[in-house]
């Protein structure tokens, strides 16, 4: 079936006009028949119902004298109507009287029921009508008259309404037909004609065409007046945007111009940002070796006059030198600070991240900040789960360093710094906290702004350059993470950081670490002094034990008084350190016990405690007496007066650095350490010294005119016989990744000049030598 979408508007008006005629003039006919066929089938009813109340009346007396022939008389009467099939008069008990049929003889059907109350009915059944009547006389019944008639009379009336219908019918299709024709010449054309104006203007694009009016004010031509009024603005708006696209594209071209000439300009500004930034980076490549190579040296000599390496100073000598050494290194750690932020705002700072765990680093710091919160009886705790996080190493340290620093500066005498960690969610975070004096709440987000500083402390003066947090802040966002702090004026405060979550590491503690948990696992290799570190505090026993292994000595250690007879019996060590407040017993009972045991009586003890009382220490016995917080310098010498380190007294050490401070400074650590040095101020000197001396170890900078330490490393490996002698490099350079995965691959270590590389040097340096030294006895043998 075709659907009339697809028809013309002609043929669908058309189509409409007939279908709403016919549809009206078939519900008009159809409603006629059915009233006529309701109204003479009630005229049917009413006529039989006549005949049957006639007959009734006739048989009565042929009911009351039983006389069926007269009865049979009256319904024979019945023949005059052509349209009763068949009749019956029934007695009153039902059973037939007399009968009639048309036709032939049928059976007499038997009588139906007429309801209670009713003196007549009738039904229509298979077509015929049947009307069933009570014979009444004299108000009782005397018997039933029963007729039957067919509907052929109505049957022929129906089928004459049902032609005279269709004719009907078919006149007005056709009068609508005409009509609809008229209506498309007055209606449908103009449409037409409109389409196809519209089509012409949407295919050519021609807006100056208009379609021809009707003349008529019906709804054709106010259309077709609509459309025409829109092609003229349609036209005067395609005039006025083909006005302002040339308009546009003259200034699209003029902008094109000023774009290529501002580009030009760009580019420039661009070559020349590169510049200031390629500058920048020498600057500060420059600036951390021209300034901490000479703050080095100043450093470094001064600590070796302060260990009296050349020679006793008077008491005014030692404070003035140490006026110099914490005045450099306070310049050091500041041209570290302004280095490091320079780094972070030019980019230029590179972090090596990876997953370690928070324990394994933590010890590291606390023993650096350990002596200074024992020289103002801070106490420090560790707290919170062992937890693990994906940073830069040594930029995690740096940050802690600097929040317990921060923390000491401004907690009083005897207050507690707190270190704790814990998870929170995919992050780690790490709380420094302090009974300090506090920030106040208007300064607490000023503090980690570059050089600025909270109001004045309780001592009246400000400290610092107000980098520290700047940098820690700088640090943390850079990994990652972030910081904050929460600070009561006068109860303390709290930083907190987070970092991001690292894997699960296991933890590996170095077999010394042990030895100081529970004092069973000895180090003793190549012959090493012993020495036994009594105190009943493990941070305590771990920053003495740090402070002598960097010296060459092998370290157990005891909790109590009452293990250490019997592990100096056990390991006869080479000398012990005794604390004297210490649970179960006095340390002075523990040094009598010592001097008073036969096998371990020649051991040298140096008390090292917080009770000031060195006549009853030395009437002891002691050989040496410390008084907490003791210094680096005093341990070492102090245990140097009764043991020396046995490590490297013949080794011979070639020291390549063009800064002449710096190998005099090395020389002299060499040489107090038993090492013979040989100074070199450039590469080709080093070769020379190369090819005329037996060197056991190579200390190389990096920095150096003609040939620096990256061609004096690569010149070393590509010779044989140079390649197998252990290169350590000392510098201040700042290094890329490249550089640093360079050195890593083929030095032994790399250090920075910094205060505190000296004593991880000669450690470093005495490692190498011992496997060395092992290595070719064990070939020898």
């Amino acid at each position: 079936m075709i659907k009339a979408r697809n028809y013309s508007i002609t043929k669908r008006l058309t189509m409409m006009n007939i279908l709403v005629s016919g549809a009206v003039l078939f519900m008009a006919c159809a409603a006629f028949v059915a009233y006529d066929v309701v109204t003479f089938r009630q005229a049917m009813v009413h006529n039989l119902s006549i005949q049957a109340q006639i007959t009734g009346s006739n048989s009565v007396s042929a009911l009351l004298f039983s006389d069926p022939q007269s009865a049979q008389n009256t319904l024979s009467a019945l023949q005059v109507a052509p349209n009763i099939v068949s009749a019956g008069i029934y007695q009153l008990d039902g059973r037939p009287f007399a009968a009639y049929w048309r036709h032939d003889r049928g059976q007499i059907p038997t009588l139906p029921a007429i309801p209670a109350g009713q003196s007549e009915f009738h039904r229509f059944e298979n077509g015929e009508l049947i009307v069933v009547r009570r014979i009444v006389f004299q108000g009782e019944p005397a018997g039933t008259v029963y007729i039957r008639s067919d509907l052929q009379e109505m049957n022929h009336r129906l089928k004459r309404y049902a032609g005279i219908a269709a004719l009907v019918l078919l006149a007005c299709l056709i009068a609508a037909h005409l009509a609809a024709s008229v209506f498309q010449r007055a209606v449908v054309n103009p449409i037409v004609h409109l389409a196809e104006i519209a089509r012409i203007v949407s295919r050519d694009k021609n807006y100056s065409i208009r379609a021809a009016a009707t003349g008529n004010r019906d709804e054709p031509g106010i259309l077709i007046q609509a459309f025409n009024e829109m092609l003229s603005q349609i036209e005067e708006r395609e005039r006025a945007l083909r006005k302002a696209h040339d308009q546009l594209e003259q200034r699209v071209q003029e902008r094109t111009a000023q774009l290529a000439s501002a580009n030009k300009e760009l580019e420039l500004q661009n070559r020349e940002v590169q510049r200031a930034t390629q500058l920048k980076s020498q600057f500060l490549a420059s600036m951390s070796h021209e300034l901490r190579t000479p703050l080095n040296a100043i450093i470094g000599f001064s600590d070796l006059l302060a260990e009296n390496t050349a020679g006793t100073l008077t008491d005014k000598q030692g404070r003035f030198v140490g006026h110099v050494r914490n005045g450099a290194r306070h310049l050091l750690q500041l041209i570290n600070d302004i280095l490091d932020l320079s780094k972070i705002e030019s980019g230029l700072l590179e972090l090596r991240c990876e997953s370690f765990s928070v324990s394994e680093t933590l010890p590291e710091v606390l023993s650096v900040i350990r002596p200074l919160a024992m020289a103002k009886n801070i106490r420090i705790e560790q707290l919170g789960e062992d937890t693990s996080v994906y940073a830069d190493r040594v930029r995690f340290k740096q940050v802690l360093y600097n929040l317990l620093s921060n923390a000491l500066k401004f907690t009083p005498d005897g207050g507690s710094v707190r270190v704790q960690s814990a998870m929170d969610g995919n992050l780690v975070r790490i709380s420094v906290s302090d009974t300090g004096v506090g920030i106040r709440p208007e300064d607490q987000q000023m503090i980690f702004e570059e050089f600025r500083q909270a109001s004045e402390t309780t001592r009246g003066v400000k400290e610092g350059t107000g980098l520290g947090l700047a940098i820690t802040r700088r640090l943390v966002e850079r990994q990652g993470g972030t910081i904050s702090v929460a600070s009561d004026l006068g109860k303390g405060s709290c930083f907190s950081f987070t970092l991001p979550r690292g894997r699960a590491v296991p933890e590996l503690r170095p077999a010394i670490l042990s030895a100081h948990d529970n004092g069973t696992d000895v180090r003793r290799q190549g012959g090493k002094p012993l020495i036994l570190v009594v105190d009943d505090e493990s941070p305590a026993r771990e920053l003495l034990a740090s402070y002598l292994e960097t010296e060459g000595y092998d370290v157990a250690s005891a909790a109590s008084g009452a293990e250490v007879i019997e592990k100096a019996r056990q390991l006869r060590p080479t000398a012990i350190t005794l604390d004297i407040l210490m649970p179960g017993g006095s340390g002075f009972e523990t040094l009598f016990k010592l001097k008073n045991t036969p096998d371990v009586a020649h051991i040298p003890v140096i008390v090292v405690s917080v009770v000031d009382q060195k006549q009853m220490g030395f009437t002891l016995g002691a050989a040496e007496y410390l008084v907490k917080p003791v210094q680096k310098s005093a341990l070492l010498e102090a245990v140097r007066k009764h043991v020396r380190p046995q490590a490297g007294t013949l080794s011979n050490v070639l020291v390549v650095d063009d800064d002449r401070e710096t190998r005099d400074l090395v020389s002299d650590i060499l040489s107090s350490s038993g090492y013979t040095p040989h100074l070199a101020s450039s590469g080709k000197e080093a070769f020379r010294l190369l090819s005329e001396v037996h060197v056991d170890a190579i200390l190389l900078d990096l920095v150096m005119p003609e040939m620096d330490g990256f061609e004096v490393l690569s010149k070393i490996k590509e010779n044989p016989a140079l390649g197998v002698i252990p290169v350590f490099v000392v510098t201040a350079k700042d290094l890329t990744n490249e550089e640093l995965k360079l050195l890593q691959r083929e030095t032994c270590a790399l250090f920075r000049k910094d205060g505190g590389w000296k004593t991880d040097l000669l450690a470093e340096v005495r490692k190498a030598l011992d496997q060395s030294k092992l290595a070719r006895s064990a070939g020898q043998s």
